[in-house]
């Protein structure tokens, strides 16, 4: 990827698509401008569960505003809670973590991430396979946990709308495919998803015709299945690998900081679509986690996103690994 190369995304399709994706995480968006998310310090991170093995590539980071964490507590209880775990209470920095999965001959990618035309230190997941040494006509399954820019807009390429994996068959919940493709969507849904919408209908709409709409608990290989974890938004899936006795669960957005998504369940983040049914997938999703020693890897959770879920005073805290 060339500098000129995003200069000229930057500079025509990207900046209203920019624009109108910061508008929808509300107010002190412009505080943003003159910070710089942390940067993975490697392009990927690997690890191996049985016989599968498991590489987390970074697509780059986020910034949003820290009021984005929860919606139904003030200003004053946020912001101490945050500092006093060590976060900024102003601003949130959210690493990109793109899971992908070797089991046998498969080559299974768990979203594609944001592409050129969301935020300006994301989009580098094609930089990180050719870093990794890695073959993108090599995968054979992309699974999409669900329609928000950050994990479909890097669907197709952006320059000349090429398909960057064309190779793979595609998976996304039926739910979640029929809430984004709906052809009512902007009459149907307040305004600020119309941007979302439009990027995802622009970049699903292009690999149609490969994508297999599924139910919880579908198989997309042997050892590999899409588990139903709403609420994020209407059919948010994640993924869950078995293998060798073990099990790793790729939580898509289910988890999305590592102290106010485990120490504070009940805090609702202003991304979740439904916020109160996704409170309580996370409660069942860290319960299980901490009682059956799930590894998770979280796609916002601090590079490399891996770790666990250990019981805490009636919730949760998170333990990185890796």
């Amino acid at each position: 990827m060339s500098v000129s190369r995003r200069s000229i995304l930057a500079g025509g399709l990207a900046a209203p698509l920019v624009a109108r994706g910061l508008a929808t995480v509300g107010a002190g968006v412009g505080a943003l401008a003159s910070r710089t998310p942390a940067r993975a310090a490697e392009a990927a991170h690997r690890l191996t569960l049985g016989d599968s093995e498991v590489t987390i590539l970074t697509d780059g980071g986020l910034l949003l505003p820290a009021s984005t964490l929860a919606s139904n507590v003030d200003e004053g209880k946020r912001s101490a809670f945050l500092t006093s775990h060590g976060h900024d209470a102003e601003i949130r920095a959210s690493a990109l973590n793109v899971a992908l999965i070797r089991k046998g001959d498969a080559l299974v990618l768990v979203d594609t991430g944001a592409g050129l035309n969301f935020f300006q230190d994301a989009g580098l997941l094609t930089d990180s396979f050719d870093a990794a040494g890695l073959d993108r006509d090599s995968v054979t399954h992309v699974v999409l946990t669900h329609g928000h820019p950050d994990h479909v807009w890097g669907v197709i390429d952006d320059f000349d709308e090429s398909e960057r994996f064309p190779n793979a068959k595609y998976l996304m919940g039926a739910a979640e495919w029929d809430f984004w493709m709906n052809p009512d969507f902007l009459a149907d849904n307040p305004e600020e998803l119309h941007s979302f919408a439009l990027g995802a209908q622009r970049n699903l709409g292009a690999v149609a015709e490969k994508v297999e709409r599924v139910g919880a608990d579908h198989a997309v290989v042997s050892g590999v299945t899409m588990i139903s974890t709403p609420g994020h938004t209407p059919g948010h899936m994640s993924v869950l690998i078995e293998d060798g006795g073990e099990q790793l669960l790729i939580t898509g957005d289910a988890l999305t900081h590592p102290s106010v998504s485990f120490e504070r369940p009940d805090w609702q983040p202003t991304t979740d679509q439904l916020p109160e049914l996704a409170v309580k997938t996370r409660r069942t999703l860290l319960d299980r986690a901490a009682t059956d020693g799930l590894l998770l890897v979280g796609y916002h959770l601090p590079w490399p996103g891996v770790g666990r879920a250990v019981a805490k005073d009636g919730a949760w805290r998170y333990v990185a690994e890796g």
